[in-house]
């Protein structure tokens, strides 16, 4: 099967936090806008500030309603995610974890991540590396080599970025991630692929049941593990 390098791809930015207008969502249009001018896409945005209070006390995702659900699946079969948090006592907003809590953990496979920050201080910048990538590495998905961070003084009052730094950190980001977002083959077909999973966990996904799986996840991109093991690993022909 062929897979056209044309189609935009399908991005999906989560942003946790709580309050909108807010530096986290801000932060994430910023680097939206910067990679919509490098290459076609389109755009999801779910916010926390918008669904947060529909999480609740959730713990079956069949008891979420239904705008959360298709924010859930638009996850699950996003091309890329772009997503940030606010740095609440030195990690992820609690919400936004439990946003994650409720996707399924087999979805995110090989899905490349550009991970986003806002915090008060330079003090919280490890929050990429110490919260935000290990989470991801979790689904197994692909973060991205340059994440960014943002401070209170990165923005004007009107939450706007206007830090000269943080606008050439964002362009670094972007630049960084153009090969590995436009080598992504599947473009626009991950819906299709995922949508088994989604339907499946929208109907019996706990957040305290215990999942058992391989400690490697088959990806649903394309090309699949046994074509590049394939290429990897030559077969030697036996000469009879």
């Amino acid at each position: 099967m062929s897979y056209s390098n044309d189609k935009p791809l399908n991005i999906v930015a989560v942003s946790g936090g709580l309050n909108s207008p807010s530096k986290t969502e801000s932060l994430i249009q910023t680097i939206l806008d910067e990679l919509a001018q490098a290459i076609e896409i389109n755009v999801k945005f779910v916010k926390l500030s918008e669904i947060g209070h529909l999480l609740g006390g959730a713990i079956y995702r069949s008891q979420l309603p239904k705008q959360v659900q298709d924010d859930l699946a638009a996850i699950e079969a996003a091309d890329a995610l772009i997503v940030g948090t606010p740095v609440y006592r030195a990690s992820f907003t609690g919400l936004f974890k439990h946003l994650f809590d409720f996707v399924e953990q087999t979805a995110l496979v090989d899905v490349p991540v550009l991970l986003a920050a806002s915090g008060g201080s330079d003090r919280h910048a490890l929050v990429l590396e110490h919260q935000l990538r290990p989470l991801f590495s979790f689904f197994q998905a692909q973060t991205l080599p340059i994440g960014v961070y943002a401070t209170d003084r990165d923005f004007t009052p009107e939450y706007t970025v206007k830090s000269e730094a943080l606008n050439d950190r964002i362009l670094l980001a972007v630049a960084r991630a153009l090969p590995i977002l436009q080598w992504a083959p599947a473009k626009g077909l991950r819906e299709q692929k995922v949508k088994a999973k989604s339907e499946k966990a929208n109907q019996d996904l706990s957040i305290n049941k215990q999942v058992e799986q391989d400690s490697i996840l088959p990806s649903v991109e394309v090309p699949d593990l046994d074509v590049a093991e394939a290429r990897l690993h030559h077969k030697k022909t036996i000469a009879v």
